[in-house]
């Protein structure tokens, strides 16, 4: 079974990429790891110099490219990609691809994933195995019935008819409804997850508490640190998740929780410290400034999330607009923002 790993990161975000290429690479060296490049490139990113290959963001064929990418912002693009991304490299030729979501550490070998891949078309994980504990059970439960039963941060699929009619489903879906808007039903790219075992008969469920650590199920998930090896409930941690983790507050468990601290983790905090220093290897301090090359127009203003809001409103009609980054000519959707909506360019600032 011909296999590859993937990731999805901005420019701003490509140390947490290469923390995670890295570290599946250490225990997967056979294998390919490959990076969507979510922005425009840049010269510190190389794939050369990086754990991982680098593919642009044209190589995976989304329609109405330019107004996928204007339709989200940094984060949520990365997001939308995900099926766009994972459908790619099944057409070139892999039978199985493992996405890994951006904030991934890979901690052991993975060849048990692997080998219930070979088995079923589609691979999910649960937030939950087991009914949460302790007093902030019910908020995580909540929490998930908001986001959904799934994690997008660990998903594989399988060259096949079933995965593939799937995954052109979830594509239409993410093209234009990648969206955080809860009450609405909508969670991002994740939220869709939750209808993957009825749509896929042969869809399996991973049920490994050492896949698919994180803040949301730290409490029942037992980490231990033996000699330098992670184990969740007695099993090896092969797959811990730092969904919300930011460098710059190393002592915050998730920026999801400001009240879960590190320190209150017990033996997983050594884990979080481990990321912390690969991250700093992996030149955060250096990503986290660049820019991202799509919030702004071609003569300089930014693009703000309300003027990303009035694009997607306008749904079909934007065609006529073109590439919605230009800002030269009466017919450009710029043009349209000065004449329409003035008070969103207004403060917009230049980069």
């Amino acid at each position: 079974m011909r296999l590859a790993a993937a990731t999805i990161a901005s420019r701003s975000r490509v140390a947490l990429a290469r923390a995670t290429a890295l570290t599946f690479r250490r225990f997967h060296p056979e294998l390919p790891f490959f990076l969507l490049l979510a922005d425009e490139p840049h010269e510190s990113i190389r794939s050369e110099q990086e754990p991982f290959e680098i593919l642009p963001f044209c190589e995976i064929q989304a329609p109405e490219e330019s107004r996928f990418r204007f339709r989200y912002g940094e984060l949520e693009l990365s997001y939308a990609a995900t099926p766009f991304l994972i459908g790619r490299l099944l057409e070139l030729g892999f039978d199985g691809v493992l996405f890994l979501k951006q904030e991934t550490l890979v901690l052991d070998r993975l060849d048990p994933l692997f080998e219930l891949l070979a088995r079923h078309s589609i691979l999910l994980t649960p937030h939950f195995l087991e009914p949460p504990r302790g007093r902030d059970a019910f908020t995580r439960e909540r929490n998930v019935l908001r986001a959904g039963v799934f994690n997008g941060g660990v998903v594989a699929f399988s060259r096949c008819q079933e995965a593939r009619r799937v995954l052109d489903w979830w594509q239409q879906k993410t093209l234009r409804l990648c969206l955080l808007e809860v009450e609405e039903g909508l969670h991002y790219e994740q939220r869709w997850l939750d209808f993957f075992p009825s749509l896929a008969p042969s869809c399996g469920i991973v049920r490994d508490p050492g896949i698919n650590v994180g803040h949301w199920n730290l409490a029942e998930r037992r980490i231990a640190v033996r000699d330098g090896r992670v184990t969740a409930c007695g099993v090896p941690c092969r797959i811990f998740r730092f969904s919300g983790y930011e460098p710059h507050r190393p002592d915050w468990v998730t920026r999801y929780n400001p009240e879960l601290r590190v320190e209150s983790t017990g033996e997983a905090a050594g884990v979080f410290r481990r990321y912390q220093l690969l991250l700093e290897e992996c030149g955060w301090r250096h990503t986290f400034g660049l820019r991202y090359a799509w919030e702004y127009f071609d003569n300089g203003e930014r693009i703000t999330p309300a003027m990303r809001r009035l694009y997607r409103l306008l749904g079909d009609e934007v065609e006529r607009f073109g590439n919605p980054f230009l800002s030269a000519g009466e017919g450009s959707f710029y043009s349209w923002l000065r004449s329409h909506a003035p008070h969103l360019l207004v403060g917009g600032g230049r980069g």
